[in-house]
């Protein structure tokens, strides 16, 4: 009964929601704009949307370089080389298990394209939160990231 009482009390600590550095106003006007990318280059927009996890922000990267954090609402626009692109997230562990990297999505892109990815959480062991990234269709990724704010991204 004890462990229950524990487990409640660590929920409520952790209702709140994520927050994440945020890019400014001009800059996410700018990003829903939907330009295409600079000659040879890809463009990939990363998003969540669902409330599911919120209190969780998902660091993200390509191929293990940074690309940044998300939170609920928000989205970051990375401009890339074609190719293979590898993305993983990791979220903080509340649990005292030890949590790596998740693949959360492969992503082939060809020069001039412009894909978008879901990040949303996937249900792990309690207190230990996954993600996962889902390529979605171009208006429903142009809807979540209008929906949005854009986050800062690595390197930015």
């Amino acid at each position: 009964m004890r462990s229950l009482g524990c487990l409640l009390t660590a929920s409520i600590f952790l209702a709140g929601c994520a927050s994440v550095p945020m890019a400014g106003p001009m800059a996410d006007a700018e990003g829903k704009r939907f330009d295409p990318p600079a000659p040879g280059q890809s463009v990939l927009y990363l998003y969540r949307s669902s409330l599911l996890g919120s209190e969780v922000a998902f660091t993200l990267a390509d191929n293990q370089q940074p690309i940044g954090t998300l939170a609920d609402k928000t989205w970051i626009r990375v401009e890339v080389a074609p190719g293979q692109h590898v993305i993983t997230c990791s979220a903080p562990s509340y649990a005292p298990l030890t949590q790596t990297p998740a693949q959360a999505a492969v992503v082939n892109l060809a020069p001039g394209e412009t894909r978008f990815l879901e990040v949303d959480v996937w249900p792990g062991l309690p207190l230990n939160p996954r993600c996962k990234a889902t390529e979605v269709s171009a208006d429903q990724g142009r809807a979540g990231v209008t929906g949005g704010n854009r986050a800062v991204a690595s390197g930015s």
